[in-house]
């Protein structure tokens, strides 16, 4: 039997079409993007405590800290010492190698102590 476009597995129906348009490779790669985004764990009141106390000790202590922050396309850590603690607008401020970045309380899924 001779495959044609309706046979399972075969590509036949592109077999004609092998332009791609900037356009088209633009919008496949973000729907593969999309289709990778990760949701946002639920954290405990346990872990949340255990958070805020690494980090109000190494704010106190001046030590480095990881950080863990939340993107729904990729793992992002950061590295660095806690400069501020904003308690009002829920962030603290990391100085890290890359300059000063502020992270939000609701953004953080794990801190360790360096």
């Amino acid at each position: 039997m001779q495959p044609n476009k309706l046979t399972p597995g075969y590509n036949l129906m592109w077999e004609s079409s092998r332009m791609m348009l900037p356009e088209h490779k633009q919008v496949l790669r973000a729907h593969e993007k999309e289709l990778n985004k990760q949701t946002k764990p639920l954290l405990d009141e346990q872990q949340i405590t255990l958070f805020s106390e690494q980090i109000n000790e190494a704010f106190h202590f001046r030590q480095a800290i990881k950080v863990k922050v939340f993107d729904p396309f990729e793992t992002v850590y950061r590295i660095g010492e806690v400069k501020q603690i904003d308690g009002q607008k829920q962030r603290i401020k990391l100085d890290t190698n890359d300059g000063i970045e502020w992270i939000l309380f609701q953004d953080i899924l794990n801190v360790s102590i360096m």
